[in-house]
């Protein structure tokens, strides 16, 4: 990795320049202090090695000449015992840098993994529902997790890399002051290793691409299935799924165990190139270098060092290859997102409308289509009333009600609140005056107060209350053991269909805003469950001023809606009351007829009596 891409992805990924200064320069004093507590095994040798005859060997050496002076200036007396607390000073602060660089570090990454997913989840948040739409849950799930640690352990390795080339470098110096000749000599060696092992470093990178592929499959994988069991059981695939799953994990397993065994490859060849080459030095020392005793001493302390220092470079420079494929994958997802945001507002701040809602000459086209699937809109919905827009599947009818709080933005014309364009409302604020239930509930494993005080902190019990009054939700709420406080399962299993439906109608009556839209609220519910939601309506619409935009297949819902609109084909077609729609007898009336005509299974049941 180049130093430009490490600060692009520091700066991508969170990681601040003031943490990784304070590890490196916790590597280096740990380093530096450590360098000299292995330099003192030399004065101590000596000291051993001349009886302790300080004069001599301060006259014989300059090294020795210093260390006396500081020791006078420290008024301490130059003897075994101080200089043997001397070396154990030195290592004890190198010990307790390491220690304080390896807390720091833990503190550090738990930190950088925690800013790089709340960064994943701000960037998803703000996307365009197009990317949302386009994109894989367990993909993304993937990404947040899996890809997030190993991305930013990738960061880190980086650091460590760094940190290994500083001590390196301070022991090749120190054993550079023992012998030059000796130390040159390892020079080919270190160079044989990093030779013999750049085929497998190059190699993890790639299975490092193909291990991050294995783990947006088993991602992609799990998120389809795991919403799937009642459809699996009841398609008997469960064998099928299980091969599936087996094959992908298996795959998954063996890219893993692939990085792994490259790691314990390269670390055996680096320990037997060492071990040869300290052996060999050490022969080459008394042999031919004539060294001293304590000159031999502190070489071999510092090869014992250096040595296993070039094979932590390799092998972290082998887990840092691993990694990239994580790193590349999050990058990749972080800039689709960026490129994805959505287009922000205005400055202006959406009151209460007070006014219509208008639509001018609206179009829009799915550019992945590229066929337009709404022509030349021409709408005012009038505030404070129900308007239902209906019409055959794919006439456009939820795309429209996309358009409204601009998450999806249109083509050609524009669309007005109180007169004034909604892009020049700032953004949070246009979104803040509409509420939105869609056809089937989101409901998360929460208690039936959480969901509908959704969005809120600490929200006031006597407000959701009354939101599930409004909705006709509050005595089916507490005739459950738990009251508001009952679970209510994840997907809401364990309400019913229009308990869930009404539910989720005092959600989005919960805050009091004044656009309510309903996304086919009535069409997975049985007759009674929509005469209860109907009524429900009637009441909003009664005791408030909410502006009700209601999408909806079952005319019946909609026949107490003040304004029915009819789209065919991206065009209105009609518009009018629920009995004047009936009279024309258009689309509407024949829709209308078509599904009174079709009986239920209870009128079946007592026909057939």
């Amino acid at each position: 990795m180049s130093i430009q891409r490490f600060i692009f992805a520091c700066r991508l990924l969170g990681l601040k320049r003031g943490v990784a200064f304070t590890l490196l320069m916790a590597h280096l004093l740990g380093t530096f202090f450590e360098g000299i507590g292995v330099g003192m095994i030399l004065p101590i040798m000596d000291f051993l090695e001349r009886d302790g005859d300080v004069a001599m060997l301060s006259e014989s050496s300059g090294l020795w000449a210093a260390l006396v002076d500081v020791y006078t200036a420290l008024g301490l007396t130059v003897n075994l015992p101080s200089l043997l607390i001397a070396a154990l000073i030195f290592f004890a602060v190198s010990i307790a840098f390491i220690y304080v660089r390896t807390v720091y570090a833990a503190y550090a990454s738990v930190g950088l993994l925690r800013e790089i997913r709340n960064r994943l989840f701000r960037h998803y948040l703000g996307v365009k529902l197009s990317y949302s739409e386009a994109d894989s849950v367990g993909s993304a799930i993937n990404d947040f997790t899996t890809e997030a640690e190993r991305a930013s352990g990738s960061l880190f390795q980086v650091l460590n890399l760094i940190g290994a080339i500083i001590l390196i470098f301070a022991y090749f110096g120190l054993a550079l002051l023992v012998s030059v000749p000796m130390t040159l000599a390892t020079v080919p060696v270190m160079l044989l290793s990093m030779w013999s092992v750049r085929g497998m470093i190059r190699r993890s990178r790639s299975i490092s691409d193909e291990a991050t592929a294995s783990n947006q499959a088993v991602g992609e994988f799990l998120g389809q299935r795991l919403k799937m069991l009642r459809f699996i059981r009841l398609s008997g695939a469960e064998g099928a799924e299980m091969r599936g799953m087996e094959n992908l994990t298996k795959h998954q397993a063996g890219r893993y165990v692939l990085l792994q065994i490259l790691a314990a490859k390269i670390a055996a060849i680096v320990e037997i190139l060492a071990i040869g080459t300290i052996l060999g030095l050490l022969y080459l020392g008394f042999t031919t270098f004539e060294l001293s005793f304590g000159e031999i001493a502190v070489f071999l302390a510092a090869m014992l060092r250096l040595m296993p220092r070039v094979k932590e470079l390799l092998r972290t420079r082998q887990s840092l290859m691993s990694f990239l494929g994580s790193l590349a994958a999050l990058e990749r997802r972080i800039g689709s997102m960026i490129a994805s945001h959505e287009e922000g507002g205005g400055s202006r701040q959406l009151e209460r409308p007070e006014k219509d809602i208008q639509l001018r000459n609206v179009s829009f086209a799915y550019a992945e289509a590229g066929v337009p699937v709404l022509h030349d809109i021409n709408l005012a919905i009038p505030a404070g009333k129900i308007t239902a827009l209906v019409g055959p599947s794919g006439s456009g009818k939820s795309t429209l009600i996309d358009l409204l709080p601009r998450l999806r933005e249109p083509e050609r014309g524009e669309i007005l609140i109180d007169g004034v364009p909604v892009t020049d409302f700032e953004l949070t604020s246009l979104r803040a005056a509409f509420s939105y239930a869609p056809q089937t509930p989101q409901v998360f494993n929460v208690s039936a107060a959480e969901h509908i005080g959704y969005g809120e902190l600490n929200p006031p019990r006597d407000q959701i209350v009354a939101a599930a009054k409004l909705a006709g939700a509050h005595d089916f709420i507490t005739a459950s053991p738990q009251g508001y406080d009952s679970p209510v399962g994840e997907d809401g299993v364990r309400l019913s269909g229009g308990e869930r439906q009404r539910l989720d109608l005092a959600r989005s009556l919960f805050a009091g805003l004044p656009i309510l839209i309903l996304d086919e609220p009535t069409s997975n519910l049985d007759a009674n469950a929509e005469v209860a939601f109907r009524d429900a309506l009637r009441r909003v619409r009664s005791e408030t001023e909410i502006t009700m935009i209601v999408v909806g297949h079952r005319l019946s819902t909609v026949a107490i809606a003040d304004m029915v609109v009819v789209l065919d084909d991206g065009r209105i077609v009609e518009t009018g009351t629920h009995n004047e729609l009936l009279s024309r007898g258009g689309w509407y009336a024949d829709a209308y007829a078509k599904q009174r005509a079709v009986p239920s299974f209870q009128e079946e049941k007592f026909s057939r009596a």
